[in-house]
C-alpha cells in the first residue's frame, strides 16, 4: 500500500485512463460490432474503476488521518458520477450511437427525448436508482459473508463507538468479515453508498426546481 501511496497522484492518473479505456471499449463493443453482452463487462470495470479511486482517498487519508486535496478531488470525482455523471453518460450514449449509424450508413435510430422531471418525481426516480445501488450493495455483502464467513471480533462490539472503530478507524478493518480485504472492500463501498444517499435525501429535502423559460 505504501507504494500505492507514494505514487498517489500516478495511480489517480491511471484510474482516470482506465476509465475513458472502459467508455470507449463499452461504445464499440455495443454499437461497432453489436456485442451487447460483452460491452457490459466493461460496464462492470467503470464500476470497478470508481471503487478504486474511492479506495485511494479512503487509503490516503487512513495513511495522514487529515484531509487532503487528493482526496477532496476524489469526493469531488465521485460525487460528480452520482450527480451529472449519470446524465451525461446517457447523452454521451445516444450521440455515440447515431454517430456510428451514420458512419457505417445505418438507419439512425430515433431517441425519444425524455421527459424532464421536477420537485418529487425527481426525487423518486433517485430513490430508485439508489435503491438499485443498495441492493448490488446488499447481495455483494451477503456474497462475501457465504464466502468468508463472520469476523470473530464481532462478539467484541458493545456500542456503536466499537462498531465504527473496528469499521473505519483501523488501517485493517476488523469487521463484519473473517477476511481483511473484504472488510476495507466493505468500508470503502459504504462510504460510496452513504454518499449516494445523501445526495439522494438532498432531492427529497431540495427538490429539483423547473428551470423558467425565458419571454422572447
Amino acid at each position: 500500500m505504501d507504494f500505492i501511496l507514494d505514487h498517489k497522484w500516478v495511480f489517480f492518473v491511471l484510474a482516470e485512463v482506465i476509465f475513458w479505456i472502459s467508455i470507449l471499449t463499452f461504445f464499440t463493443l455495443r454499437y461497432w460490432f453489436k456485442l451487447n453482452k460483452l460491452s457490459l463487462v466493461f460496464i462492470a470495470l467503470f464500476l470497478l474503476n470508481d471503487l478504486w479511486i474511492a479506495a485511494l482517498g479512503f487509503m490516503d487519508y487512513t495513511r495522514t488521518g487529515e484531509i487532503s486535496s487528493y482526496q477532496v478531488v476524489i469526493l469531488i470525482a465521485i460525487v460528480y458520477a452520482f450527480t451529472y455523471g449519470k446524465s451525461d453518460f446517457r447523452k454521451l450514449d445516444a450521440f455515440i450511437q447515431k454517430k456510428v449509424a451514420k458512419f457505417k450508413g445505418e438507419s439512425i435510430p430515433a431517441f425519444e427525448q425524455p421527459r424532464e422531471l421536477y420537485g418529487y418525481a425527481y426525487a423518486i426516480k433517485e430513490w430508485k436508482q439508489f435503491l438499485g445501488h443498495l441492493l448490488i450493495y446488499a447481495l455483494a455483502h451477503v456474497a462475501m459473508l457465504l464466502m468468508f464467513g463472520s469476523s470473530q471480533q464481532m462478539a467484541d462490539i458493545d456500542s456503536l463507538n466499537t462498531l465504527f472503530t473496528m469499521w473505519f478507524a483501523e488501517n485493517q478493518a476488523l469487521f463484519p468479515f473473517d477476511h481483511p480485504d473484504a472488510n476495507n472492500i466493505s468500508r470503502i463501498w459504504s462510504i460510496v453508498l452513504a454518499i449516494d444517499a445523501v445526495i439522494t435525501l438532498s432531492y427529497t429535502i431540495f427538490p429539483k426546481a423547473e428551470k423558467k423559460k425565458i419571454a422572447a
